[in-house]
């Protein structure tokens, strides 16, 4: 069988590799945490004072509402899959869950269960969506990336050109980044796009190539990269430490350019 996830091949009747199933019962795990920093936010929030009626102050809401939103979905999501689990594989055993821990709980109990289940992926994808929302708004430093070598010319007191060696550096949604040694400003997107170019010796499933080129901000569908491989515009290969076959993350940008230049020319 093949996970649902990542396309690893599985055991016979299980829909998770077991990189897979780890990463869903951290997921689970970190619930309690994941809770923790998004309080720590709302208690941080910064309020806008509002005028009463004779001319006072009165208390005033928050600021930003997007963590007290996010946080409401993460928990009632939770909440509803594990009744839907519960009513789902044990119809005889109504539980009610009140609190978002012992829906977390419930599902960390059953996840030996789930993973046999062929709907166990979406409720992975979908926790880890509405927990990397959550953690995404949280009052916490952004993490810095590294994006290669800066290379930048640069002439020194002798007169002689020299090749920056320093790292560039981007926080995860920023679009530009700096080098740590000079300090010049580089566009991320080229460098992202330049690191992707070159990746020809990287082999991986293409369910996680084309959630890497999503992650980046090129528009690819995974049907459409799955058509582009059933027409032959995509060559898997074999990865020799792994012995899983894949794709290289450099072919599937090369055919995704090539498509859209020439769609362009068609409209043109």
């Amino acid at each position: 069988m093949t996970c649902l996830v990542c396309e690893y091949t599985t055991a016979a009747g299980l829909y998770l590799c077991n990189q897979c199933d780890a990463r869903f019962r951290a997921v689970l795990d970190r619930v309690s945490a994941t809770l923790r920093t998004a309080q720590a936010t709302l208690s941080n929030m910064s309020v806008q004072p509002r005028v009463g009626s004779a001319g006072t102050s009165a208390p005033g809401a928050p600021l930003n509402l997007d963590m007290a939103e996010r946080l409401g979905e993460y928990e009632r999501r939770l909440t509803e899959l594990a009744h839907w689990v519960n009513g789902r594989e044990e119809p005889n055993r109504l539980r009610i869950f009140t609190t978002t821990f012992h829906s977390a709980e419930y599902l960390r109990a059953m996840a030996t269960h789930l993973r046999k289940r062929d709907y166990v992926a979406d409720i992975y994808l979908e926790l880890r969506g509405l927990e990397r929302r959550v953690l995404s708004a949280a009052d916490r430093p952004l993490v810095k990336r590294p994006l290669g070598e800066c290379g930048a010319l640069n002439l020194n007191t002798e007169g002689t050109v020299t090749r920056c060696d320093g790292i560039v550096e981007g926080h995860e949604t920023a679009t530009t980044g700096r080098c740590k040694e000079c300090h010049r400003e580089h566009d991320l997107t080229d460098r992202i796009t330049e690191r992707f170019a070159e990746a020809w010796h990287h082999v991986a499933p293409l369910a996680v190539v084309v959630r890497a080129l999503k992650d980046a901000g090129y528009p690819i569908k995974y049907a459409t990269a799955r058509q582009w491989v059933h027409r032959g515009k995509l060559h898997p290969r074999c990865d020799l430490k792994t012995r899983q076959e894949g794709h290289s993350p450099a072919e599937v940008l090369k055919v995704l350019q090539t498509s859209a230049s020439t769609a362009s020319k068609i409209c043109a």
